[in-house]
């Protein structure tokens, strides 16, 4: 049996989900895939926890979101908060993303480039500042990295354009990435809520963040698009470079007019070939029914791919939630090291 040894950086919502996913899934892994995961170190803002045995999933999976969760257990267990981690295997970065800096993501998969660690990023924050630098460090220190959770977290994106599309050009992406405007925009449609009542609702129950300008600005939809885009589309475009609207400034009587045509207004964001370019929109779009996506409401996303030998293939689903998230992430660890019988 295979035996890979997992840093995680980041104890928030998705850092703790990760982790009760290997708790769970642990046996289950073995079993399917004949590989032993450990976490071996996790990290926050005051440092990182290490244990060549393996860290307690079940004490970790119990505690309190941040930082001072990951201090308690050094102190209740007699370990030390240290300033770098054991050798390890793959990094799982799961830090809050600045779309800005690219911090402190992208100095995390650096270091462990450097460590000769692969990387699996929840983060998108380093990925849409620093693409082309990330992957030229991890390739010049025979690292690999998979990122499907920054890309719509539990739907497979990323996975069915690289894998699923090989051998087809995509031609175009459209897709609904972001669950909590897609959310925002159904209960104003369906409630006749305002832009401000719908925010408020998905606040209150918890599906949207208490700052939601990356979401309902358009803005982690965006970051989404773009990384697609580099990826299965050859472009090299940052965030500035991308046209972006968000939701907010949608009215009442426009959703009202919008309904009354058998309409739904959907923030899509689509990346198109064209005139030897690739076109990057962000913004909310008047769809009928005979659209792919007219029936992914909710916190649902969505995503079609314009081919030009397969057609138009269409994916509908994948959790919103930290829970989502995490599992994408543990996919892409298990993707790494699963077919190690046949190497």
């Amino acid at each position: 049996m295979l035996k890979k040894n997992i840093v995680l950086t980041g104890f928030g919502s998705v850092g703790r989900e990760f982790i009760r996913l290997l708790k769970e899934k642990s046996e289950m892994i073995k079993q399917n895939y004949n590989l032993e995961l450990r976490l071996v170190a996790v990290g926050g803002r005051d440092g990182f926890i290490s244990s060549e045995e393996g860290l307690n999933l079940h004490i970790l999976s119990e505690s309190e979101l941040g930082s001072q969760s990951l201090s308690d257990y050094a102190h209740n267990l007699r370990i030390p908060l240290t300033s770098s981690y054991v050798n390890a295997d793959v990094l799982v970065e799961a830090t809050p993303t600045d779309v800005g800096s690219g911090e402190p993501g992208f100095s995390n998969m650096i270091t462990a480039f450097h460590n000769r660690m692969d990387v699996v990023a929840i983060s998108k924050g380093a990925l849409v500042a620093h693409y082309d630098t990330v992957f030229e460090v991890a390739k010049a220190n025979k690292a690999r990295l998979k990122y499907s959770a920054a890309t719509a977290a539990a739907l497979p994106t990323k996975d069915i354009g690289e894998i699923s599309l090989a051998g087809s050009e995509i031609v175009g992406i459209e897709g609904i990435l972001n669950g909590t405007t897609n959310y925002i925009l159904t209960c104003m449609q369906e409630e006749d809520l305002s832009f401000e009542e719908a925010l408020r609702t998905a606040q209150q129950k918890g599906i949207a963040e208490t700052n939601p300008d990356l979401d309902v600005k358009g803005i982690d939809s965006a970051c989404k698009i773009l990384l697609l885009a580099n990826d299965l589309l050859g472009t090299r475009y940052l965030l500035e470079d991308l046209s972006i609207q968000g939701i907010d400034a949608i009215t009442k009587e426009q959703m009202a007019e919008c309904k009354r045509r058998g309409s739904k207004f959907k923030l899509l964001a689509k990346a198109l070939k064209r005139d030897g370019k690739v076109h990057i929109n962000i913004a909310p779009t008047e769809i009928s029914s005979g659209h792919m996506l007219f029936g992914v409401d909710g916190t649902n996303k969505g995503i079609v791919f314009q081919t030009d030998t397969m057609g138009a293939v269409c994916a509908i689903g994948g959790s919103s939630s930290p829970r989502g998230a995490a599992a994408a992430a543990l996919k892409d660890v298990i993707n790494l090291y699963r077919d190690h019988e046949f190497n």
